[in-house]
């Protein structure tokens, strides 16, 4: 698979770096903060046609969310804590461009790249100045 087909299939976070600082910028609450701290999310990447799936849920919690889109195109989402958000997802060659926009981010806006890296997935999310690392193992 070329380009961003090469993320099709289910990812588990292993590692983050900078969380800390990303979820004071998210106000999240200290119990939520730790949760999410100590959490490995898992995420499927599909395409059904022109339109992408991606469930997002955590390791070891049941249920999880599902999102569908076409690159480019608005979409409804949610923040880590469940908080709804308009998104934009693109392509740059062979890594996924986010754009979110959450009322709780007092306007500002988050802005993540998704790219593949030694089999891996490199997550990397900015909001303002804080810059948060993920990396995935493909599952």
């Amino acid at each position: 698979m070329s380009g961003v087909d090469a993320f099709i299939g289910s990812w588990r976070e292993e590692e983050k770096v900078g969380f800390d600082e990303m979820a004071s910028a998210l106000v999240l609450p200290i119990e939520k903060k730790e949760f999410f701290k100590n959490a490995r999310t898992e995420i499927t990447y599909n395409k059904d046609g022109d339109q992408w799936v991606i469930d997002v849920g955590m390791q070891g919690v049941p249920g999880s969310r599902t999102f569908r889109f076409k690159l480019g195109d608005p979409y409804e989402s949610a923040s880590i804590d469940g908080s709804p958000m308009k998104s934009v997802m693109t392509a740059d060659g062979d890594r996924f461009v986010e754009k979110h926009v959450d009322e709780g981010l007092q306007g500002m806006e988050m802005h993540i790249t998704r790219h593949i890296e030694g089999g891996k997935m490199v997550v990397v999310t900015q909001i303002g100045l804080l810059q948060m690392k993920s990396q995935y193992c493909r599952i």
